[in-house]
This record gives C-alpha cells, structure tokens and sequence, in this order.
C-alpha cells in the first residue's frame, strides 16, 4: 500500500497548483429571480391538468433552470503558468500588465474602446474587469478583456503569477 505521507511531501507540479485566482461569473439577483420565474411558469401551465403534477414540473422547472444558469457560468482561474476564463486559456508569460478597468473604464472599454479583435468573456451584469494586453508577436489578438467582480485580485494573480514563471 503506498505511503500517502510520501505523497503529500512530493511537491506539486505547477499546474496542479492550488489556483492563485478562482471566480465563477454567476449571473445578477435580477437573472435568478427570472429564471426561477420561468422555472415556475412551466409548472403553471398543467394546472388545468394536474395540481400535483404542476407542482412537480415547477419545483423541477426552477431547480433546473437555477443549474443551468450555475452551470453555464464561466470561470475566471489564474492556476500555475496558465490564465483561463471559460474554455479558453493562455500561458501568463504571453500575457502583459494587467489593466484594472473600475466602472467608468468598463463603460468606455465596452463602448467607444471596445477592441473587436480582442478576446471578450463579459457579462452584462458584471461592470468591472480587467484588460489584459497579449505579447505575442504571432498572435492576431491584441488582448483579452475580461469581466469581472473582483478586478484588483485578478490583476494582483496574473502579476504573481508571472513573477513566478520570471
């Protein structure tokens, strides 16, 4: 059988890094409130039918409805060499000074300065994040922006993060 103290001494590769940044982008109070109203509403139309079964269907309406929503959110992760927001990811090392972008910068990055060939994960209903420029030569993206909650911890992640790679 295998020491599992000799396991927890080996040291961790720095991918399975414990992630130095972690944020699911869920949706807004008003988004819930909606989707439970729809969940609901499924339940609503069999009551000509059934009060038992439009029970049923509405309590399994909401909740599935409250999973899509979790579910569909995306996660924002600075883990090891790598920043990841959604399906996407790129190693930090290609990644520039992070720009905090507060309300009023969000506004104007998403209006009169919004980069169409950047790579965008927003959310209407986060109005802060973070601007990211990609050094790449080769790649055709300038930067990736990004919503979201906590903007100064996602800017200080991607700074240690590439502090620890340098």
């Amino acid at each position: 059988m295998p020491d599992a103290s000799a396991d927890s001494a080996r040291p961790r590769a720095l991918s399975d890094a414990a992630p130095l940044h972690r944020e699911r982008l869920l949706p807004s109070i008003g988004v819930w409130i909606v989707g439970v109203a729809f969940g609901s509403v499924l339940g609503v139309i069999l009551v000509p039918l059934s009060h038992a079964l439009s029970l049923a269907v509405g309590i399994v309406g909401v909740v599935g409805v409250c999973v899509m929503l979790a579910m569909a959110s995306p996660v924002l992760e600075v883990s090891g060499a790598a920043l990841r927001a959604g399906r996407a990811q790129i190693p930090v090392d290609l990644l520039g000074e992070p720009e905090v972008l507060d309300k009023e910068g969000w506004t104007v990055a998403m209006s009169v300065g919004f980069e169409p060939l950047a790579f965008h994960l927003t959310r209407g209903w986060v109005h802060t994040g973070v601007r990211v420029p990609v050094l790449d030569e080769a790649d055709p993206t300038p930067a990736w922006v990004l919503s979201t909650r906590r903007p100064e911890d996602l800017a200080l992640a991607l700074r240690s993060a590439r502090s620890q790679r340098s």
